[in-house]
Formats: structure tokens, C-alpha cells, sequence
């Protein structure tokens, strides 16, 4: 496992870690065990474990297990900027928008706009950086070697 499919799973793990604490934390509130969180962190909760874990959990191991291009290393693939700039752009869009949710009147809506304009674009990057990579290896185009609907091929064997 290569440098990026580590730091995609390793954050993935991070972000989930922070994303149970804020679940524990508000639980605690209800129960009255804590006081209740000062910030609202039912948007945090949720955007620490579905954008944090589960998309960085994804894109780590689909970059590391799908198929790369016809003759590309593993080194070569790991080294595709498109899924440099899916990490970067996720991660930095995250953390603005954790901000940005944790210090509304300090940042305000435009930077949880802009927030969300890194993480729509990480997205992006990764299904630029993914969409090649799936295809039927040793295939030449789409849907070769395979019959035709309604016509079957007859192997010398069968005549």
C-alpha cells in the first residue's frame, strides 16, 4: 500500500475517531451526564463520519485495489495528481467547513461556501482520477469478445 491509499485510510480513521467523540459528546449531553455542547454538533457528527470516514475510506481503497490503466505501476498510479488534489481538496474543504460550523460568527457563510466548493471539487478529482480505471482489462474496446445479443458463437468443437 502505497503513500496516498495510507494517508486516504489513515484520515478516514482520524475522522471517524473525531466523528464518535462528537456522537459520545452529544449523547453525554442528552443524558445529562455533560453539559450540553456550546456549538451544534449534530452537522459536524455528521459530516466527520460521512464525508470524513466513509468517503476517505472509498476513495483510499478504490485507488488502491481498482484496476490500473493497461501497463501503469502501482508507483505511477499512486502518483496520479488527480488523486493528490481528490485528498487535498477533500481534507482542506473538511477542516473549513469544520471551522466554519465550530466558529460561525468568527468565519461566516461565505467560508462554509467555499468549504463546500473544495470538497464538491475533491470529489470531482477523484471520479476523474477513478473513471479510467474501470474498464474490462484485456479488452480492447467496450463490450469486446463479448456475442452480441441474439447471436452466439459456435466453437469448431460444437459443429
Amino acid at each position: 500500500m502505497l503513500l496516498i491509499h495510507r494517508l486516504f485510510i489513515k484520515t478516514a480513521l482520524i475522522w471517524l475517531l473525531l466523528g464518535a467523540a462528537a456522537g459520545g459528546w452529544m449523547l453525554l449531553g442528552q443524558a445529562g451526564v455533560v453539559p450540553p455542547p456550546r456549538w451544534n454538533l449534530y452537522t459536524i457528527h455528521i459530516h466527520w463520519l460521512g464525508i470524513g470516514f466513509f468517503l476517505n475510506m472509498v476513495f483510499g481503497v478504490a485507488l488502491w485495489m481498482f484496476p490500473r490503466r493497461s501497463g501503469e505501476s502501482r508507483q505511477t498510479a499512486a502518483r496520479d495528481p488527480l488523486a493528490w488534489a481528490a485528498y487535498l481538496l477533500l481534507s482542506v474543504g473538511l477542516a473549513v467547513r469544520s471551522a466554519a460550523l465550530l466558529f460561525p460568527s468568527l468565519l461566516g457563510s461565505l467560508v462554509l461556501a467555499a468549504s463546500a466548493f473544495l470538497q464538491v471539487g475533491g470529489i470531482l478529482a477523484f471520479t476523474l482520477a477513478i473513471w479510467p480505471r474501470i474498464y474490462l482489462p484485456g479488452a480492447g474496446l467496450p463490450g469486446a469478445g463479448m456475442p452480441r445479443a441474439g447471436i452466439s458463437k459456435i466453437t469448431p468443437a460444437e459443429k
